[in-house]
């Protein structure tokens, strides 16, 4: 068996990018197959720190995304039908202290352009134009697509999302490995019409939670809708418009900002309606074929760890590969078992935070709530100015740290 040398990736958004600049410089010839016309560079905002940092910065692209970006915004809660405001304690843990993993936020184009632009020189992309059919044997991988000639080579790496191709030509179908959090999802992005400045603010109601959060530079704000429903809201049919007027119908009850951001959203420019969902998959390799990032193991965007998740995997993938010298039969395996403590734990963030901002309870139960949020806040302002230390509990992932794959001088 010929060791492996031309990897396919299918997908251009982080992990794509991030996987062929590390393929590049271990000796592998990547080629990039990507559905758009061209990369994307609109998207959400980004927070990322701890190993998703660590990634970027083994990269040499940590500054360069600094130096477009800005400090994660402070946390502000809104209680109760007075809106009384409680701010949130900005406490960085032990193991973000340290520049190369150290929290920032970033619009999610932002980061997506300076991947590919690292990645661009030296590697193939192909825009417009997605894989139709993958079939394996044990010398290779004979691929055919939508707009160009078939090709065979060594290797296919899905990186296309939450809805992969790679993943239900090979796998199977999305079903089997969709997990439902228990709500939907709103999200899009307005001009910053509230004069905000570095600051998510929070309400939350039964069932329903609420969030408006600027981005770096503060001319624009996040909206976010967090609502439950015991199955996924399937709005695929619905028009935008038709979307959006569900929304107002949910929260047409709700005060505080949101009558303001409703309006404002009817003239956002990247409105996003979507499940709470993840996936779960016993294993992200099959014969030649390997998925990365959200095709393999997303999170939900309320985790806020599928970039994270994104660049370390394609940053293990990769090194695997050089580590076993291309034979995919031992770096797949290698690769499967080194990302599953930190997928464990992301996905693990995503159900505590959809918990936390849509409550599972009525009124009351968000009544108490919110009395052990201040408490708990007013406990935690008091312990900073003492100079006291956070419980190991909040900084569990700062247990998680990237190994190093380069041979010892």
């Amino acid at each position: 068996m010929r060791p492996t040398k031309t990897i396919l990736i299918s997908g251009g958004g982080i992990a794509g990018p991030a996987l062929a600049y590390w393929l590049r410089a271990y000796g592998f010839t990547p080629v990039v197959v990507e559905r758009a016309p061209q990369i994307r560079t609109g998207g959400q905002r980004i927070e990322m720190s701890g190993v998703g940092a660590e990634a970027l910065h083994r990269m040499g692209l940590l500054e360069r995304i600094r130096a477009q970006s800005g400090q994660p915004p402070e946390g502000v809660f809104y209680l109760g039908r007075a809106d009384r405001r409680v701010d949130m304690p900005s406490w960085s843990p032990p193991s973000e202290t340290r520049y190369e993993r150290a929290p920032f936020a970033v619009k999610r184009g932002v980061l997506g352009t300076v991947l590919y632009e690292n990645a661009r020189d030296g590697v193939e992309y192909v825009f417009d134009d997605s894989i139709t059919e993958i079939r394996q044997s044990d010398d290779g991988v004979d691929v055919s697509f939508e707009n160009s000639p078939p090709r065979r080579v060594d290797l296919v790496v899905g990186a296309d999302g939450l809805y992969s191709n790679v993943r239900s030509q090979v796998f199977g179908p999305a079903d089997r490995f969709t997990r439902f959090l228990g709500t939907n999802l709103v999200i899009f992005t307005v001009d910053n019409y509230l004069g905000h400045r570095d600051s998510m603010s929070w309400h939350m109601w039964p069932y329903r939670g609420c969030a408006i959060t600027t981005f770096p530079g503060n001319t624009e704000l996040e909206g976010l809708f967090l609502f439950r429903s015991t199955t996924p809201l399937n709005v695929r049919d619905l028009t935008v418009d038709q979307r959006m007027r569900l929304v107002d119908k949910i929260y047409a009850d709700a005060g505080w900002e949101v009558p303001g951001l409703l309006r404002a959203m009817r003239d956002s420019r990247d409105f996003v309606f979507t499940p709470s969902t993840q996936i779960r998959m016993d294993s992200w390799t099959r014969g030649r074929v390997a998925l990365v990032g959200d095709s393999g193991y997303c999170p939900d965007p309320m985790s806020g760890q599928g970039s994270t998740l994104a660049l370390v995997g394609a940053y293990i993938l990769a090194a695997e590969l050089k580590a076993a010298e291309g034979d995919h039969t031992r770096a797949l395996p290698a690769y499967d078992a080194a990302m599953r403590r930190f997928v464990a734990f992301s996905q693990g963030v995503a159900d505590f935070s959809t918990a936390f901002a849509a409550p599972r309870t009525g009124r009351w139960g968000v009544w108490a709530r919110e009395q052990q949020l201040r408490a708990f806040f007013a406990v935690a302002h008091r312990a900073r100015r003492m100079n006291l230390s956070l419980p190991a509990a909040w900084d569990y992932g700062g247990s998680l740290s990237l190994e190093d794959y380069r041979p010892a001088a």
